[in-house]
């Protein structure tokens, strides 16, 4: 007996210390202790297939393997569940690992052979299930279970170690100040827990894992992340199309409760067995990413330190991941201790899920089942339109009780030759607007809008093809073709303007803003280039109608651009130079007689001298450019540039020597000789202009 009791120690859990006990008891009942054999004895006894084994008393949280037998999810032809199920003989034991080496067994409530199995994602290596019962069990007589409550169950399966950081203490204060939160999440989650914990149990892993939805999303099936992660399990897009979870414009799978979680249940498998079957490491990965984590054990043993979860250097909101699930589990198990209250989840389905072969409005569809529109999108969160479609997700589901109801509720409606589902494709005429259909319809705007995923404020105008409620549908079916909305809508495009920076020309404006000098020039009225500082319309205000295709793309198919008008423009400080141009600063151009625009380019001759004798080029270059305008102003009005080129002939040739007095370069000696020819031939020879003051005389 002292052998028995010792392998009892490491028991951890309330309720397996519930049923170890009465394991003990029972083989006092009986006189086994004596009897009691080997370890190997014992499993060779257990391991033969006609002996009758005896369930584990304990009430409801070993009733698992009873409530798991029953269906969770019915079909067209399954009949409505009994309200308290009777187990099922078809039941098998399934081994829950606790502490690493121990497996306590959760046997069929009918006497039925038991093998052995494997929790496939124990901590450690379990133990054979003999080694924890002898072998006189074997003759005990079954015993009657109870349906008990889910919370029980889900006790009874945990398995995962404790965590040793102060951060679990911080979640569970948290938590614990906080009643009201839990018991909404805990009151949302009654509808779907029951389902999650048949599936964990059905692969052998921790129940602990039931409760990852609280942590992930509150339990909220449509709740959607800054990362557009969504769903009960919080799948991002790329990570659900991996997993097969459909995403368009009718459903999104991430948010379907049967769909994600075997996905997730997928997921959270790979990974575990990645991790070398460690459960906070695959909780991280879920967290924080499988290649993250990957790369962080590899730091870690790279440096020879440990590789465990909380040796790891990892994002805040990882490392405090594990802890909050941890502490949620802690607060279940001491429920009655703290002082909190849980909703009342009877260890039974709580939905059915049932087949549909045609489309069906949404809210009729809760009408058949007495159900608001509300609860009913609840069970069925996946749907995004206000029909469902039998082909994108075929799965409907509702309250286990009222699948009957709803089966005749739907023969009645077709025998009445009633239509289920009103809405159907449309497409809008000219003259016709989202107004004038809502109206038409029965229905708001703002739900035509919703049920179309139109923004609030497009202009929808014709040939948009969308779905809309109708009477009198002929082929019901034509939704099934529908794939997304086709959208034609006006934008109002307002004008842009443009102020001019340092440097910036009317070429490079225009270019930038791929319009023609040209047009950039008429738009604003310029005639001698921009200034720096103006403020130029470089697209005038416009109406644009914009197509949105069935798969999301979106281009321009028309534009109307209204006349702009011609805005006065700003003066500016200065004229832009171009960026490649270096001469100093040119001439402006004024409305003087040509002889006074002559006189003026002449007077300039010896400031270019000047400037030849620190720069030879720049002077020629000056020289060049003010003795060619000179003879073009002469050309232009040979009678006064005649007059004007006589008055400044000293000025003149002493402005076309000056570029031989500096050595010039040969490139521009032709310009300079030419048009210094222009200006003597319009004057008379006189003598040459006496060399400056400051000047000696053989430089002149």
């Amino acid at each position: 007996m002292q052998r028995f009791t010792d392998r009892l120690q490491g028991v951890r859990t309330a309720g397996d210390r519930l049923a170890a006990l009465a394991l003990t008891a029972a083989a006092l009942l009986i006189g086994g202790c004596a009897n009691l054999q080997p370890a190997g004895q014992a499993d060779q006894g257990l391991r033969d297939s006609s002996a009758p084994t005896a369930a584990l008393p304990g009430g409801a949280s070993t009733t698992a393997s009873a409530a798991a037998s029953a269906t969770a999810f019915a079909t067209t032809s399954a009949t409505k569940p009994a309200a308290t199920p009777a187990p099922s003989a078809a039941a098998s034991a399934t081994g829950v690992a606790d502490a690493p080496g121990m497996s306590i067994p959760r046997a069929a409530a009918t006497r039925q052979p038991v093998t052995e199995q494997r929790a496939p994602f124990a901590l450690g290596p379990a133990a054979p299930i003999g080694n924890l019962l002898p072998p006189s069990l074997e003759a005990m007589p079954s015993v009657t279970l109870t349906e008990g409550n889910l919370w029980d169950r889900i006790r009874t399966g945990f398995a995962m170690p404790a965590l040793p950081t102060p951060l679990v203490a911080e979640k569970e204060r948290f938590y614990s100040t906080k009643p009201e939160y839990l018991q909404r999440m805990f009151q949302r989650g009654g509808r779907y827990l029951f389902y999650i914990v048949e599936e964990i149990e059905k692969r052998g892993m921790p129940t602990e894992l039931a409760l990852l939805p609280f942590v992930e999303s509150a339990m909220n099936p449509v709740a959607m992340s800054s990362a557009q992660a969504a769903g009960l399990w919080q799948f991002i897009p790329s990570t659900g199309k991996a997993y097969d979870l459909q995403q368009d414009w009718w459903v999104d799978n991430r948010r379907d409760v049967v769909k994600s979680t075997q996905a997730a249940l997928d997921y959270l498998q790979k990974i575990y067995t990645m991790h070398g079957n460690d459960w906070f490491l695959a909780l991280a990965s879920y967290n924080w990413g499988e290649g993250s984590v990957a790369r962080a054990v590899k730091k870690n043993q790279a440096m020879g330190r440990p590789t465990d979860y909380l040796s790891l250097a990892m994002p805040n909101e990882t490392r405090h991941y594990v802890p909050k699930l941890i502490a949620l589990k802690n607060l279940l198990l001491n429920a009655d201790t703290l002082g909190l209250k849980l909703p009342d989840l009877p260890n039974r389905p709580y939905f059915v899920t049932l087949e549909k072969t045609r489309p069906i409005d949404l809210q009729l569809a809760a009408q058949f089942a007495r159900m608001s529109v509300e609860d009913f999108v609840a069970l069925n969160p996946a749907h995004n339109r206000p029909v469902m479609s039998a082909t994108r997700n075929n799965e409907l589901k509702l309250p286990a009780d009222r699948l009957d109801g709803f089966k005749a509720a739907m023969a009645t409606h077709e025998a009445d030759s009633k239509t289920f589902a009103s809405w159907q494709p449309y497409t809008l005429k000219a003259g016709e607007n989202l107004d004038a259909l809502a109206q038409r319809s029965g229905i708001s705007v703002a739900e035509l809008r919703r049920a179309n995923g139109l923004r609030e404020n497009a202009r929808i105008v014709a040939g948009t093809r969308l779905l809309l409620p109708q009477k009198g549908v002929a082929d019901e079916t034509r939704v099934e073709q529908f794939v997304a909305p086709r959208v034609y809508e006006q934008i109002d495009r307002p004008a842009q303007f443009h102020t001019v920076g340092k440097r910036e020309s009317i070429d490079s404006i225009a270019d930038r803003y791929q319009i023609s000098a040209a047009t950039l020039a008429a738009w604003n009225g310029l005639r001698r280039g921009v200034a720096r500082g103006m403020r130029l319309l470089v697209q005038p205000a416009g109406t644009q109608t914009m197509l949105t295709t069935e798969s999301g793309e979106r281009s321009m198919v028309s534009q109307t651009t209204s006349r702009p008008s011609v805005p006065e423009p700003v003066a500016g400080s200065e004229p832009v130079r171009a960026a490649a141009d270096e001469s100093p600063r040119m001439l402006k151009v004024s409305n003087r007689p040509a002889a006074e625009r002559v006189t003026a380019a002449t007077a300039a001759a010896p400031s270019a001298t000047a400037a030849a004798r620190a720069t030879p080029r720049a002077a020629a270059r000056v020289s060049s450019r003010a003795t060619a305008k000179a003879s073009a102003s002469t050309a232009a009005s040979p009678a006064s540039a005649s007059t004007a080129t006589r008055a400044n002939a000293p000025s003149a040739r002493a402005g076309a020597r000056a570029p031989r007095a500096t050595q010039a370069p040969r490139a521009s000696a032709p310009a300079t000789r030419s048009s210094t020819e222009a200006v003597r031939s319009a004057a008379p020879a006189k003598k040459p202009a006496a060399a400056p003051a400051n000047r000696p005389a053989h430089k002149a």
